[in-house]
């Protein structure tokens, strides 16, 4: 075995262990091969090919293949999968294993670093594939010229910097090996950035020296830089921090490096990271610096207020018990104004009884504080900034126009800005850069769009370019984002549809009026905060969450959002509020991937396609989902995915939208500890910005530190304790030991390990009698259960005294607490009820409109598609059915089957009507209780009942009609029926659509799949007996017609009409579907067959060809005359070798008295031959020609005075006016589907919509 220097990979199980050694060069022993995927060439992709490394033409877009991996839900490739084919990720790759390799050996974090930053950027891609294709280029020398001239055609300006900046990072760990320098910078000269490189290392060595030392005589900065720590140049001033540690931060759009500046070490994500070295910071994380953290947010926000854009204000009211209010405007009584920036400027509007580091806040005076510090009110009350500056964060921002100034720059990037502009909120989705015109003295501006990824709008009117702005307007920038120009106070307020604040209050609610769920609920969950619901079973913890997600009404008590209620404004707020259930509420037959793709474009059509893409893939690296993206979710049975993975994408369906409440039901039952804190992790990373409440039926010490607040509930749905977690436990210890007599032991330390546990102990004590034994009692439900000493009720009563006597101490004492923001008073001021407005809810275009139904569409009909058992049904039980029922009604009455003496060919037409309406009953029956889980979720969120039933029905129409076709193939070539499948497919898709819908309002109606298959035969049964096939009409029970009894009575008062037809549809016959289609395709096999056509079409042609009375007749009209009726002759008559030839010579002979061309010889032709087959016995049934004569003779029998409509006339009198029976039946049956889907949509958009 040869060997070279460089890096071997030892595998354990499927995972490269990577250390210090040498290169192998038979690497193909323990990798399987995988050719190295190159740039898709742009000549190949024009002609719809792709020529890979290893030879071969890809298969064009649609193939077998291509079919079998959408029904089968499976990836098309393993080692090169789809995600990366397009992109250039193979040569980035390459190019990031050459520089780990450089100095001829490999080190883990070089490893680590280069798939971590591969990994974020192209989040798309499969990690396992991304591993596999590092681990081969690691195997081969690379030519770093050539790639670096592909990736300098490829990549933009921006991205080569990007680029640059991550390959420094990673050279920068090998104490700068001059070989690494040299390469570094001959690649970036190939790159064509050569002094952006030079820029780039500069700025990154000096980054830890004061500006005037630095790199501010250079020119322009490509990178923007922080510098944190505890001296006076530093940007971001930490006083807390020792003079040993300090770091800068340097930023280029999205990527965020840190540098050790300090002696000591740091922890970044987590990991240690000692002096002198970088670290990338992603989104999510935090650094470390002693007893500060901060995360990528916190960063984010520097840099931009450095920039010296407009920071966020706020004002704050202090009351006279210490007590804190803010507000996003100024109001009578306001104490305080904070703008928040590198550091807090806190400016006194009035002489306030406060400090802040030791200056007395007396009116006019201006203090420069650090984030770190604390505002004591009272002498006593500490308020805390960085509280205050999270609170600040949820109002969005105001911005005051500067008199010497009129025109600004708006956007959410803040390298499109300079000093003074508007920087938007960090999150607005997309790019916007817009500009603002102001004239102030008309109180007018004007609007210009420079740059957007979505249409704006000024009130309802969509902005193209330009338009002129009022005092007063607000513009809209997308999904609950707003700028509201006030020209006359000279502000533009960003205003954001946050949920800042739940208020829960005297929560009460009980079901049937017996079941107590909530007794006397009351706590306030602020943004930012993670809240667990836990308690025993059966405490009221999920009736609490569907309370709070605005699906249950409260009997008693309110919940208020903002200040505003949530049951009075449920169109505004639910729209921002995510109940995640404990059942799965994704589709099993969808892939991971697919499933969030449709809960994406659900919650977010506003969004573009990239957009959601990048959200996806970023959502699936997050949930640890990217490597089974195109594995279908499947069921627990099936176990396609372990529990851990699919709690986790349950949780992730709802975390990209416009939520900001965030209710999960039980997202850890049923998991391991490992996969729960997994799943809280997840969730956790939400809780910054969002609301969260978490319920868990018992958690464990290390879930419940997750936390930052716990509720405990009791049974009767009864409050216990709202705080910290670890204030619960201290309440416990100490109510208990008072409560069972050592009072001693209550005022003690609380141990370390006690847990959870140690409280559901306490709260379920059972009471013993005097000799130790458990007292039983009879539960509810009249179970023997053992007797609870400390009742639901007395720890309610305990917790409320706790409360007065905190809230005493408090007033007494005031001990130092942080973040003492109390409740909002209720002040009416105008200001006030700005900050109160209900957001709006969201407001779609057309295209997004189109992009909801479009969702809804390929939703219902992927997950169709990939149901084997419908698969299976389509294939195989029409065909069967067709074949057996045809096979035993296939009897004549002469020794030879023939058409024309089939004895049960209505038989077969009614029968096909009955396997259509069976079929469409039991592919829907259960489709909407399927769903509902689903419908449940997205109810708040752009649910549009009518789309899911439209793109329901349109799937399952089509699958219907795959059905009939399949059938009418077999049945009709077994029974000898001729040219007739259209119209019977008709009348059979007809018949199957009306059991589509009947289907879906059945699973609308019930909730379980045995009752609404039990519900079929209820609904089929009745149709078949009253469908006028199985029990004639005219044998038929009489007074079952309320009209034939009704003319009954008349007869007797002496009022007698006509007697009735015998032949007359009873009135409750006319409700089943089957008796309008099956009367339909009889008479269509009757009237519309070829040959009745053809006589009926002649006959018609004769008729118009006779003059009118008294006129006479040219020797040309006469002879066509006699031509047409020698047609009708011919035709009436007509034989032929076999059935084929016939229906060719009823075609020529129509086809030529149409053109005018019939000539005798032509008839001659036709009429020489007398033997074969006649027209008579390939195309007319003597038993469907029979129901319909009889029908006929009826309908025109000349003794009565008016004409009866009967069954199988083909005419039908209505207000004396007569309609063909065809069209009307057809008319009926659509007009009974339309009823059906309004019935159904009322249906289901009323359950979805009950509180």
């Amino acid at each position: 075995m040869n060997r070279v220097s460089g890096p071997h990979f030892l595998w354990c199980g499927s995972e490269p262990f990577v250390s210090r050694v040498v290169f192998v060069e038979t690497a193909s022993i323990i990798a399987p091969e995988t050719p190295l995927m190159s740039l898709p060439d742009k000549s190949a992709s024009t002609q719809g090919t792709t020529t890979p490394a290893g030879g071969g033409v890809k298969s064009s877009w649609w193939s077998l293949e291509r079919l079998a991996r959408l029904l089968d839900g499976k990836p098309k490739m393993s080692a090169a999968s789809a995600a990366t084919a397009n992109t250039m990720l193979p040569v980035l790759i390459e190019v990031f294993a050459a520089f780990s390799k450089l100095d001829g050996s490999i080190e883990e974090e070089e490893v680590e670093s280069s798939l971590g930053y591969l990994r974020y950027d192209y989040p798309e891609a499969i990690y396992a594939d991304m591993r596999r294709l590092y681990f081969e280029a690691l195997q081969h020398p690379q030519d770093l010229t050539q790639r670096a001239k592909e990736l300098g055609q490829k990549l933009s300006q921006e991205q080569k910097i990007l680029l640059g900046v991550q390959l420094y990072l990673l050279i920068s760990r090998s104490q700068q090996n001059q070989r690494q320098m040299v390469e570094f910078y001959l690649f970036m000269t190939n790159l064509g950035i050569a002094a952006q490189a030079i820029d780039i290392v500069y700025q990154l060595n000096a980054g830890d020296k004061p500006p005037e030392e630095g790199f501010a005589s250079k020119g322009v900065q490509p990178l923007d830089t922080l510098r944190i720590g505890s001296s006076k140049n530093c940007d971001v001033l930490l006083r807390s921090l020792s003079a040993d540690c300090s770091v800068v931060a340097f930023r280029f759009q999205n990527l965020v490096l840190l540098k050790n500046t300090g002696s000591i070490s740091i922890l970044v994500r987590s990991r240690r990271q000692p002096p002198g070295e970088f670290s990338r910071l992603y989104p999510g994380e935090r650094v470390v610096l002693e007893d500060v953290t901060l995360d990528y947010n916190d960063l984010i926000s520097y840099f931009n207020a450095k920039k010296t854009l407009s920071g966020t204000q706020i004002y704050l009211t202090l009351s006279e018990n210490g007590n804190a209010e803010i507000a996003p405007q100024r109001a009578r009584g306001t104490n305080l104004r904070l703008t928040f920036g590198l550091g807090v400027t806190v400016e006194a509007l009035r002489t306030t009884p406060a400090t802040l580091n030791g200056v007395v806040l007396s009116s006019g005076t201006v203090v420069e504080a650090s984030i770190e510090d604390s505002i004591i009110a009272h002498g006593e009350v500490e308020i805390s900034l960085r509280d205050l500056r999270v609170r600040a964060q949820e109002f969005g921002g105001q911005f005051r126009l500067e008199g010497s100034r009129n025109t600004y720059l708006v956007s959410n990037k803040p390298d499109l800005l300079d000093e003074g502009d508007i920087l938007l909120s960090e999150d607005t989705d997309g790019e916007i850069l817009l500009r603002i015109e102001c004239n102030y003295a008309q109180k007018t501006g004007t609007l210009e769009v420079l740059r957007s990824s979505r249409p704006l709008y000024i009130g309802q009117i969509p902005v193209r370019d330009r338009i002129s702005l009022n005092d007063g307007d607000t513009i809209t920038l997308g999904e609950g984002q707003y700028l509201r120009c006030h020209f006359s106070d000279r502000i533009i307020e960003e205003e954001r549809n946050t949920i800042r604040q739940i208020e829960v209050r005297e929560l009460s609610h009980r079901f049937d009026g017996r079941d107590t769920a909530q007794d006397g609920v009351s706590f306030i969950a602020r943004r930012g905060e993670m809240i667990c619901v836990m308690g025993p079973s059966g405490c009221g913890k999920s009736t609490l969450l569907r309370i709070l997600g605005g699906q249950l009404k409260p009997r008693g008590g309110e919940v208020l959002m903002n200040g505003m209620p949530l049951y009075g404004n449920l169109k505004n707020l639910t729209p921002y509020i995510a109940y995640i259930p404990q059942e799965d509420a994704f589709d099993p037959l969808l892939k991971v991937q697919e499933n969030l793709d449709f809960s994406v474009a659900v919650r977010c059509p506003h969004l573009k396609t990239e957009e959601r893409r990048k959200r996806v893939d970023a959502k699936l690296a997050e949930l640890g989902l990217a490597d089974l993206r195109k594995r279908l979710a499947g069921t627990p049975q099936q176990k396609f995915l372990s529990g851990g993975e699919r709690k986790r994408l349950n949780a992730g369906l709802d975390m990209i939208g416009i939520s900001d409440v965030y209710l999960f039901d039980e997202p850890t039952s049923g998991l391991s500890s490992k996969d729960s804190e997994h799943v809280l992790e997840i969730i956790r990373s939400l809780a910054r910005n969002k609301i969260v409440l978490t319920s868990i039926h018992q958690p464990s010490s290390r879930l419940l530190a997750m936390f930052d607040k716990a509720l405990l509930l009791d049974k009767g749905g009864k409050m216990a304790f709202f705080g910290t977690p670890q204030g619960m436990l201290e309440y416990f210890w100490r109510v208990y030991h008072t409560e069972t007599g050592h009072a001693g032991d209550a005022d003690a330390k609380v141990p370390d390990n006690l847990t959870p546990d140690f409280v559901f102990d306490v709260l379920e004590t059972p009471l013993r009698d005097i000799s130790g034994d458990i007292i039983q009692e009879r539960s509810a439900d009249g179970h023997l259960v053992a007797a609870r000493r400390f009742p639901p009720n007395f720890w309610r009563d305990a917790y409320q005294r706790h409360l007065i006597m905190e809230s005493m101490a408090k007033q007494q004492f005031a001990p130092g607490s942080t973040n003492v923001i109390a409740r909002p008073k209720r002040d009416e001021s105008q200001s006030l009820n700005r900050m109160r407005q209900a957001p709006k809810p969201p407001k779609h275009t057309f295209r997004e409109e189109g992009i909801l139904f479009a969702t809804l569409l390929k939703r219902a009909f992927l997950s169709k598609l990939r149901s084997r058992t419908n698969l299976l049904t389509t294939l195989l039980e029409a065909p069967v059915l067709a074949w057996l029922i045809a096979s035993v009604l296939k009897y004549s009455e002469e020794a030879n089957y023939t058409f024309a003496t089939a004895f049960h060919i209505p038989t077969y037409l009614f029968m096909s009507l009955v396997v259509a309406m069976f079929l469409g009953l039991t592919n829907s029956a259960d489709e909407i209780i399927r769903d509902r889980h689903t419908l449940n979720r997205e109810r708040n969120h752009n649910l549009r009942t009518f789309y899911y039933l439209s793109g329901k029905i349109i799937s399952l129409a089509a699958f219907a009609l795959a059905q009939c076709v399949i059938y009418l193939l077999i049945g009709n070539w077994v029974l000898e029926i001729r040219d007739m499948f259209l119209i019977h497919l008709w009348w059979m898709f007809l018949t199957a659509l009306t059991g589509v819908c009947l289907g879906l309002f059945i699973s609308s109606l019930v909730h379980d799949n045995r009752t609404a298959v039990n519900a079929i035969p209820l609904i089929l049964i009745p149709q078949i007996i009253l469908g006028g096939a199985l029990i004639k009409y005219e044998e038929m029970n009489k007074n079952l017609d309320l009209v034939y009894s009704v003319g009954r009575w008349l007869k007797k008062a002496g009022n007698d009409e006509d007697a009735a037809s015998k032949l007359k549809v009873p009135f409750i016959c006319q409700f089943m579907p089957l008796r309008w289609s099956y009367e339909g395709v009889v008479i269509a096999q009757s009237k519309l067959n070829p040959l009745t056509r053809n006589q009926d079409f002649l006959d018609e042609r004769i008729q118009s060809l006779l003059p009118p009375i008294g006129s006479d007749m040219t020797d040309l009209q006469r002879h066509e005359l006699e031509l047409t009726k020698q047609s009708l002759a011919v035709v009436s008559g007509l034989y032929a070798e076999n059935p084929r030839e016939i229906s060719k010579r009823l075609g020529s002979i129509r086809e030529a008295v149409l053109s005018g061309r019939i000539e005798p010889p032509l008839l001659e032709g036709m009429l020489s031959q007398d033997d074969g087959v006649s027209a008579e016995e390939v195309y007319v049934n003597r038993k469907v020609l029979d129901l319909v004569t009889k029908a006929e003779m009826e309908r025109e029998d000349y003794r009565r005075k008016t004409s009866p409509n009967v069954f199988f006339g083909t005419r039908k009198t209505y207000m004396d006016t007569k309609y063909n029976t065809l069209w009307i039946n057809s008319v009926v049956i659509l007009f009974s589907i339309g009823v059906l889907i309004a019935a159904l949509q009322i249906s289901l958009r009323r359950q979805l919509t009950k509180v």
